[in-house]
């Protein structure tokens, strides 16, 4: 790949994008933690982590599918919706987008629980329960945030060239 070639990847629109996508990601970061807290720590003490982490991961992706379409990717997901003829046609489009999305966060919940559980109870097995939790859920994060921006960049919302 030639030096040009590379940069068009690292363009102001790009980075914005990025920015945008990280912003949305750290609110559905949020949702993921707090349902999680909420069925493993304070509403079930009896529910399995991976449950619990299961639910909390399908609020967030539904959540995620939705920001990220209106507003980082608005472009590309109008774009595409807007070359439907009609209603069908349209939620055809959505749909596609929906799935190939959620294939995409599938993935990245893979990645997300496989660190998660490597960094609790390989890494950070000595620390306090909750502090293991918090920190693995951290490295998992960030992590599976690139995975997704550019699956999602390169695949779910690419425009064809």
């Amino acid at each position: 790949m030639t030096t040009l070639n590379k940069m068009k990847y690292f363009n102001k629109s790009n980075i914005i994008q990025f920015i945008k996508f990280a912003i949305v990601g750290i609110f559905n970061t949020g949702i993921d933690w707090v349902v999680f807290f909420l069925l493993n720590m304070i509403l079930f003490f009896d529910i399995h982590e991976s449950f619990a982490k299961a639910v909390s991961f399908l609020f967030a992706a539904v959540n995620s599918f939705i920001l990220n379409s209106l507003w980082t990717f608005k472009t590309e997901y109008f774009g595409k919706i807007s070359q439907a003829d009609d209603k069908q046609e349209k939620a055809k489009t959505n749909s596609r987008f929906f799935a190939k999305f959620l294939i995409v966060s599938l993935v990245g919940w893979g990645i997300n629980t496989l660190i998660f559980s490597v960094f609790r109870y390989q890494i950070f097995h000595g620390l306090q329960d909750i502090q293991s939790k918090i920190i693995s859920l951290a490295f998992a994060s960030l992590i599976v945030l690139i995975w997704n921006y550019l699956a999602n960049k390169l695949w779910t919302y690419k425009i064809s060239d």
